[in-house]
């Protein structure tokens, strides 16, 4: 079949490889009918993930139809359209227990190795899934291949960096960052908010987020329109979808007293240099989220199916697999938001 490889730094290829196979009883093989580049694939693309093995078959966002099931599979069944989440849980450590799963002491992120367990991804023409029973959900009927794909990590990321940012009814929130993440969050906050003020310094980016009901300005005008926005008392709640630095610093300046951070942005900063003075004098809530799938996909499934929720506008661009090194090439480079790639 044919894979996305990263085969060196910067050098994603197209190459034949071996057809997956069940090698345990809890596994699936399904075959990719869509499947995305994610903001975290560009960190093994960049050289950036510790003990990165190359080779490794790129990809955790996808949907398809289930081929193949081993012996213990009960949940899904050959011929299924199901999406799968981003990684996987072994539902019985006490993460798992207590309805932890993205802190599972077991988990794997497809797509990934090094700093989890080898586990290859889904921009392939066909991908094993272990744990298949927790980790594909049935697409239901109407809901589109191109909709179902976010339901594996981003949309529910986004969820739950708007339900951990306290955001009630009538408040004025801003997201900070309007790649794919802060453009799902920005999607379930206009839901709850008065106002949601989105912050970026891309203008295309910015124009996307104005049509998804955002009132977008670049990073020189935030203070002056969350201030116009809240009398000057500060945002009810920021999201932090840029995952920079400057961009969390921007962040806890953005947000009013007893008002909540929530950060989605990937971080690995040791040494960030935390404000504590401002932090207790506004008495500011920092809080950090990965995202559940596994907890949410059903809910954010129905809202899609419903027609209350759809984050397929955020989907810029449809290419080729074959042309994968080009898509991976534009996503980097910041000319396309989000890239579906079509095997």
């Amino acid at each position: 079949m044919k894979a996305v490889v990263l085969v060196g730094v910067g050098d994603v290829q197209v190459l034949d490889v071996p057809d997956p196979v069940i090698t345990a009883p809890g596994d699936a093989v399904v075959r990719v009918t869509a499947t995305a580049i994610c903001g975290a694939d560009l960190f093994p693309y960049h050289g950036y993930t510790p003990g990165f093995e190359n080779g490794t078959i790129l990809g955790h966002e996808y949907v398809g139809v289930v081929e193949a099931v081993g012996a213990n599979v009960r949940n899904v069944a050959v011929g299924d359209r199901v999406v799968c989440t981003s990684t996987t849980s072994c539902g019985r450590c006490p993460h798992c227990m207590a309805g932890r799963p993205s802190q599972c002491l077991d988990r794997s992120l497809f797509g990934y190795s090094g700093v989890y367990p080898r586990l290859d991804g889904g921009q392939a023409e066909r991908v094993r899934v272990p744990s298949a029973d927790r980790c594909l959900r049935r697409i239901p009927a109407g809901v589109s291949d191109d909709a179902a794909v976010f339901v594996g990590d981003i949309l529910p990321t986004g969820y739950g960096a708007v339900v951990r940012s306290d955001l009630a009814l009538g408040d004025v929130a801003v997201i900070v960052g309007c790649g794919p993440v802060g453009l799902m969050a920005l999607l379930v906050a206009r839901r709850l908010a008065r106002t949601v003020i989105a912050v970026d310094g891309i203008a295309e980016r910015r124009a996307l987020a104005a049509s998804l009901g955002a009132h977008a300005v670049a990073p020189d005008a935030a203070l002056a329109a969350i201030a116009d926005a809240t009398g000057g008392l500060g945002a009810d709640a920021v999201i932090e979808a840029a995952g920079s630095a400057g961009a969390l610093t921007a962040a806890l300046t953005y947000v009013r007293g007893r008002g909540t951070v929530s950060v989605v942005g990937a971080h690995f900063e040791p040494d960030y240099p935390l404000n504590n003075g401002l932090m207790f004098e506004r008495e500011i809530t920092l809080r950090f989220t990965i995202g559940n799938p596994f907890g949410d996909r059903d809910r954010l499934l129905g809202m899609v199916a419903a027609g209350e929720l759809d984050p397929t506008p955020v989907a810029t661009h449809h290419i080729p697999l074959a042309d994968a090194a080009e898509a991976y090439r534009m996503f980097d480079a910041r000319e396309a938001t989000k890239i579906i790639l079509v095997p």
